[in-house]
């Protein structure tokens, strides 16, 4: 969570800092929670699908699942609901609210994609394998916020697949194609 609150208050100085407008709620909020929730479910089936796969992406995928579990395996279900809202707010309002937008003020809407999804793939990265993947994830929910001109749907498909990938993680590892993980709550 101390992550999450750093990543909340340089959004917080950054949109302080520097005079931009950020949309929280477009003109249809309701349209932007549903492709939100819609995103993040096609987003985990692709992971899941990857993760899955033998090929070395997918065995590196796994390997890093594996090495989450330990994390995540302590945490409530509740828990594990507030650290992917926190996950899901304070890294959207971060790469996406004010990175995306700063840079796109500074450049190009394009450059500003590529350079919020770079630096969000940056600071995930544990392995290729996870940099590409959060590369990726980054320039969808960029160019999401980018077409949708609201946060709503970003933050809510970043929570929402954090959320599944956790409880996968966690509770459904066999999902993921782990084989005799042993869970332990602490």
């Amino acid at each position: 969570m101390d992550i999450q609150l750093g990543c909340l208050l340089l959004a917080a100085l950054g949109l302080y800092l520097v005079p931009m407008e950020v949309s929280f709620i477009g003109d249809t909020v309701w349209l932007q929670l549903l492709l939100g929730l819609l995103g993040a479910i096609v987003t985990f089936a692709v992971v899941l699908t990857l993760a899955r796969s033998e090929t070395l992406f997918g065995k590196m995928l796994r390997l890093h699942c594996t090495q989450l579990t330990p994390l995540f395996s302590k945490l409530s279900p509740s828990q594990m609901v507030w650290v992917a809202l926190a996950a899901g707010v304070c890294e959207e309002l971060l790469f996406r609210g004010f990175l995306q937008s700063w840079l796109s003020q500074l450049s190009t809407p394009f450059l500003g994609l590529l350079g919020a999804s770079l630096i969000f793939a940056l600071l995930h990265c544990v392995s290729w394998v996870y940099f590409f993947l959060t590369f990726m994830i980054g320039l969808i929910l960029g160019i999401f916020y980018q077409m949708s001109g609201s946060l709503v749907g970003a933050i809510v498909w970043h929570a929402v697949y954090d959320l599944l990938a956790i409880f996968a993680i966690v509770h459904f590892p066999h999902l993921l194609g782990l084989k005799n993980q042993v869970l332990k709550r602490g």
